[in-house]
C-alpha cells in the first residue's frame, strides 16, 4: 500500500481522520484500520444481490463468548488502488478483515509493512478493537479463493487504541462473495 497516496487521497476528498488520535505507532495500520472502518460504515446490506445469491455466504464467530453472525459477507477491493482486500460483514457491529491482494491460501498475521488488519466494530456508540501490526495479535487463514468467493477461518484478539480495552474474537469462519 502507498501511504503517500492514500493519504492524498484522503486530504484531497476531506477525510481527516485524526489518525494522530489513534496513537497507533505505525501509520500504514492506523490507516487500513480507518480507511476499514469509514467502507464498513458506508457499506449497507441493501445491494443488488438477492436472498438465495447470499444464502450461501456467511460470518460467524464469537464476540467475548457471545455468538456473532452475519450472512451477508462480502470481499472487495478499495476503490484507490491500493491493493487491499477488504472481507466485510457489516451490521450494527461488524467484523473486517483485509488483506493485500492477490487473496492466496494459507494463513497471515498482521505483520510490519503488511496490509492484514482485523478488527470488530461497534456503531452506536461508535468504537473499534483492531488487531494490526502493532496491537492486538490475531491470524486469518484462507482455506479457498475461487473466482467467486474467499473461504477461511479467523481469530484475534482486537485493543481499542483509545482506551486499550481488548475484545476476544474466537471461532471465527466465513464464505465471503467476491464482487
Amino acid at each position: 500500500m502507498n501511504f503517500s497516496k492514500t493519504n492524498h487521497y484522503l486530504k484531497k476528498n476531506n477525510r481527516n481522520f485524526g489518525i494522530n488520535a489513534l496513537n497507533v505507532k505505525c501509520p500504514k495500520a492506523a490507516l487500513v484500520l480507518l480507511l476499514l472502518s469509514v467502507t464498513l460504515n458506508n457499506c449497507s446490506s441493501d445491494d443488488d444481490s438477492t436472498s438465495s445469491e447470499q444464502s450461501d455466504y456467511y460470518l460467524t464467530a464469537k464476540v467475548d463468548g457471545v455468538d456473532f453472525s452475519r450472512e451477508f459477507v462480502l470481499v472487495s477491493a478499495l476503490a484507490d488502488d491500493t491493493d487491499i482486500y477488504i472481507i466485510s460483514a457489516v451490521g450494527e457491529s461488524s467484523i473486517g478483515l483485509t488483506l493485500d491482494r492477490p487473496i492466496s491460501t494459507g494463513t497471515f498475521t498482521p505483520t510490519l509493512g503488511g496490509a492484514t488488519v482485523l478488527f470488530y466494530q461497534e456503531t452506536n456508540p461508535f468504537v473499534i478493537w483492531g488487531a494490526t501490526e502493532d496491537e492486538g495479535t490475531g491470524t486469518i487463514t484462507i482455506t479457498e479463493n475461487t473466482d467467486t468467493y474467499v473461504k477461511g477461518t479467523f481469530s484475534f484478539t482486537g485493543v481499542n487504541p483509545l482506551d486499550n480495552s481488548t475484545k476476544e474474537i474466537t471461532e471465527g469462519d466465513f464464505k465471503a462473495q467476491k464482487q
